[in-house]
C-alpha cells in the first residue's frame, strides 16, 4: 500500500485572504491541514511588468483522491485572478497518511 499524499503550493497577497482561503478549505474537508508562511518575496513578470511582492505561502495537505476536487475548489475560491495552484504528490509515514485520511473525511 502506498504512503502517497498530495501538497498543493499556492500564495495569497494577505494573511487575511490566507487564513480565509485555508479555513474554508478545512471546513469543507478538503484539506486536512494548510500551512501559512508570512513573507514569501515574489517576483514575477506580470502584464509586461516586472513586480515583486510579499505574499504569503500556503501549502494544503490532503489525500490523492481529493487532490482534483481540491485544485479545482480553489480556482473557483482563490482571491487571484491567474492564482498560482502547484499539486505534487508526495511519499509520507503511514500515521500521518492515516491522519491526512481521517481529517479529510466527511463521513465522521
Amino acid at each position: 500500500m502506498s504512503n502517497l499524499i498530495s501538497i498543493i503550493y499556492s500564495t495569497c497577497s494577505t494573511k487575511k485572504e490566507a487564513e480565509s482561503l485555508a479555513e474554508k478549505a478545512l471546513q469543507k474537508k478538503l484539506a486536512a491541514c494548510v500551512n501559512i508562511l508570512p513573507g514569501a518575496l515574489s517576483i514575477y513578470e506580470w502584464e509586461g511588468r516586472l513586480e515583486k511582492n510579499e505574499e504569503h505561502l500556503l501549502l494544503f495537505k490532503t489525500t490523492t483522491a481529493l487532490k482534483n476536487k481540491l485544485l479545482k475548489w480553489l480556482s473557483g475560491n482563490h482571491p487571484y485572478s491567474l492564482p498560482a495552484l502547484l499539486a505534487s504528490d508526495v511519499e509520507t509515514s503511514p500515521p500521518f497518511k492515516e491522519y491526512i485520511e481521517k481529517q479529510t473525511d466527511s463521513s465522521h
